[in-house]
């Protein structure tokens, strides 16, 4: 009995160490990845914000996730690049507002619920108004009701621009979102979030549809899914123990993607029959904010290809991209098997994305096309 129990005792005390030195090896590699990850934030130059001599008053969407911290991120932005600056939400008394501070522009974000009995007493006022749409084309039956009111009108999709311009709109342009620094940056994250591979999304029927096919292999890897109706999964009891049918704050969902070692993105369908009012079936051609986001967090990114992506990313260079449930999982076994491939291929998108793609540079953007059209 003593023998057995010391060879007992010997395999718990060899696995305990390998164990052990796994664990040391994975916290290293995270380890690693973040120090190179916050080396390349902190090589960046700083960037010269001009101050505009504009006096805006911001419209906020009024609404939760995952608008509000949208909301938040052009607030800050707007903060360092004009001379004044006010905000309302759309329940504000936003014409009195107005009517005293009188601003330069009203900028309006997402405006669903913006009437347009408001923005048409603004025009009276004298006041030049400007909408950023941030969820195009999935509401296009509401928004082409409502873009005509504005003075100008700035689309996250490539493919709004002329669907503005056919209801009569004349000042349209395409201004994709981007990343917030402040909630989606590299970090140490705890174990608990730490996982082969991670996809952070609502199951709308075309991923619902798309799942089904990678499930048998996502069944037998360390994956975390996040978001809402996963139910839906042919095969989500089998899955469950890998899914929490919940919507994770930004900061939450940066932490997950900095734990994994593939995020997953995958483009909703303009298609879709879930919350979606596109019955003009406008096409969907640019980058969702998520492929902006997993970069900023130095992860690296397996998405699907939206014709607009190489306008933002070198596909190949700053992340990959694949083709089809089948191409999916053969890069999943690839890149899972080859880190440093991996992380310099992260590495190469967050300094893209901290160079290019930050709310900073896209609210000076937006801020310089109104300079040239305004008539102050």
């Amino acid at each position: 009995m003593m023998a057995v129990k010391r060879v007992k005792g010997s395999l718990l005390s060899h696995a305990s160490k390998r164990g052990r030195l796994a664990g040391y090896r994975l916290g290293w590699s995270h380890g690693l990845r973040y120090g190179k990850s916050e080396a390349v934030i902190r090589s960046q130059p700083p960037q010269h914000l001009p101050v505009r001599d504009f006096s805006v008053l911001l419209v906020t969407s009024g609404m939760g996730y995952p608008f509000s911290p949208i909301d938040h991120a052009v607030t800050n932005a707007m903060k360092k690049q004009v001379r004044k600056l006010q905000v309302c939400s759309p329940k504000d008394d936003i014409v009195a507002v107005a009517a005293q501070f009188r601003p330069t522009l009203v900028i309006v974000l997402l405006g669903t619920h913006m009437p347009v009995t408001t923005v048409a007493s603004l025009k009276l006022l004298g006041i030049k108004t400007a909408i950023w749409y941030s969820d195009d084309p999935y509401y296009t039956d509401t928004t082409r009701n409502t873009a005509i009111y504005y003075d100008f009108v700035f689309t996250n999709e490539l493919s709004c621009v002329e669907f503005y311009r056919q209801v009569g709109c004349r000042h349209v342009y395409h201004m994709p979102l981007a990343v917030d620094l402040s909630a989606f940056r590299p970090m140490k994250p705890k174990r608990g979030y730490y996982s082969d591979i991670c996809f952070i999304g609502s199951a709308y029927w075309y991923r619902v549809e798309f799942f089904n096919k990678i499930a048998p292999y996502l069944i037998k890897q360390d994956v975390k899914i996040f978001g809402w109706w996963w139910q839906r999964l042919s095969l989500y009891s089998r899955l469950a123990r890998s899914i929490r049918t919940e919507w994770l704050s930004p900061e939450e969902t940066a932490r997950y993607y900095n734990g994994a070692k593939i995020v997953i993105n995958l483009h909703r369908s303009p298609d879709d029959e879930t919350f979606n009012k596109n019955s003009s079936r406008v096409a969907a051609l640019s980058t969702n904010p998520r492929t902006f986001e997993i970069c900023g967090t130095g992860a690296f990114q397996l998405t699907d290809a939206r014709l607009d992506l190489p306008s933002h990313y070198t596909p190949g260079h700053d992340l990959i991209t694949y083709t089809s449930a089948e191409d999916l999982v053969n890069k999943l076994n690839y890149y899972l098997e080859h880190e440093e491939e991996r992380n310099q291929i992260a590495l190469n998108g967050l300094k893209k994305t901290v160079r290019d793609h930050t709310f900073d540079q896209r609210v000076r953007a937006l801020l310089s096309i109104l300079a040239e059209r305004l008539v102050l």
